[in-house]
């Protein structure tokens, strides 16, 4: 009776945590809906790989603004560089425009002196009666070869004035002609200035964008990182919450299994159990002769509630995920949670290897009608139960 009692207990006080563990999971979620741990679980894996896979986009986002930054930069730097030159080319070309002006002034007053001189010789010449002009040359002569030698040093007088006159006039014209060439030049010089200042303006402006651009990135980068250590936070504790659950179903398994009585046989509801058309061909390389021979080996370690070790002992679910595991076959922690992997198998056409679910408990089929478990605390691991020892509630080949 006392037996009996402590069993009841034990089942209610499984069920009242299986209960609270749903309602926690329920407010967690914070949707109208509760989701099962293994859905927050993978939801946060997905959102995890997407954030990781951002974090890369972003990465390389900022690779390549920091390359446009350097390469703004370094275009930056040259074109310092030629309005540096360009200015001190100003600065030269402003001191020869300065001398090309003094000069030009110094050319025409001398220019003007010359005339002043020359106007007052041919003065002199035509008003002065003792003098040496034309008239007085022609006049005054002894013959005519006087005549001729004074005629001829007026004309040559004329000749040196004119000559001397037209040369200032041409220096004066070259002046004018230096100085119209350096403000021309000046002018280009100055029109390049704006080019350069228009230059630096596109590029101090494109360094700006460029600059809040790769904040933007380091914000971003930021923002992904956080998102990925709490997606990988929401893991573990849904892993953690996982494996409370998985632990408190064993808890309820065990108690229900303990002393590995035979309870209730039969299949469940599933309609592919008796359905002989439900016979999957192999789809790995593992031997299930092999994986049945390692399970063998561990048979009568203890039994342990969520326990992950197969010698120092394990739970029902832990057993059966811990012996795939080994052969690189990745199953569930959660003994319900093995009714939906691998392929669906006709009771009928059961083969040893295959995992058979049952109601809170799983297995491995080894056959001749037995299975190989981790049973109970009080049995351990063994290979001595029925196949039916319970209902059968889904059968799925992973090999």
């Amino acid at each position: 009776m006392h037996t009996h009692r402590y069993r009841i207990y034990k089942r209610l006080c499984s069920i009242f945590l299986i209960a609270a563990l749903a309602a926690a999971l329920a407010a967690e979620a914070d949707v109208p809906y509760a989701r099962s741990p293994e859905e927050i679980r993978d939801k946060a894996k997905d959102d995890m790989e997407h954030a990781s896979q951002q974090i890369e986009d972003i990465k390389n986002n900022q690779q390549e603004v920091e390359a446009d930054i350097k390469k703004a930069a370094a275009d930056m730097d040259a074109l310092v560089k030629k309005m540096d030159q360009l200015s001190q080319d100003i600065v030269d070309k402003q001191a020869a425009v300065e001398r090309a002006a003094e000069e030009l002034i110094q050319a025409q007053e001398t220019e003007a002196e010359q005339y002043e001189a020359m106007k007052l010789r041919i003065q002199y010449m035509y008003e002065n009666s003792i003098g040496n002009s034309l008239l007085t040359a022609i006049f005054e002569s002894d013959g005519i070869g006087e005549m001729l030698n004074r005629a001829e040093y007026v004309k040559d007088l004329y000749e040196s004035d004119r000559e001397l006159m037209e040369n200032y006039q041409i220096a004066v014209q070259m002046v004018e002609d230096w100085g119209r060439q350096l403000a021309m030049e000046m002018d280009n010089l100055l029109a390049m200035q704006e080019d350069y200042e228009r230059q630096q303006d596109k590029l101090e402006t494109l360094i700006a964008a460029l600059n809040k651009k790769k904040a933007e990135y380091a914000t971003q980068l930021a923002n992904a990182q956080k998102a990925v250590e709490k997606y990988r936070q929401t893991i573990i504790d849904q892993e953690r919450i996982i494996r409370e659950r998985e632990a408190a179903a064993a808890r309820a398994a065990a108690a229900q299994y303990e002393g590995g009585g035979t309870g209730a046989s039969g299949l469940g509801s599933a309609a592919y159990l008796k359905d002989p058309s439900y016979n999957p061909a192999f789809a790995t390389n593992v031997s299930n002769t092999e994986l049945v021979n390692y399970a063998l080996q561990f048979v009568g370690n203890p039994y342990r509630w969520g326990g992950n070790s197969l010698t120092n002992g394990c739970d029902c679910s832990g057993f059966v995920h811990l012996i795939y595991q080994h052969f690189g076959i990745s199953t569930p922690r959660y003994s319900q949670s093995f009714k939906t992997v691998g392929q669906p198998v006709a009771y009928e056409n059961i083969k040893p290897g295959d995992v058979v679910v049952y109601p809170g408990h799983v297995a491995i089929y080894i056959g001749n009608g037995l299975i190989v478990e981790a049973q109970s605390t009080r049995a351990g691991i063994t290979r001595n139960r029925s196949v039916n020892c319970h209902t059968i509630t889904a059968i799925r080949r992973l090999l």
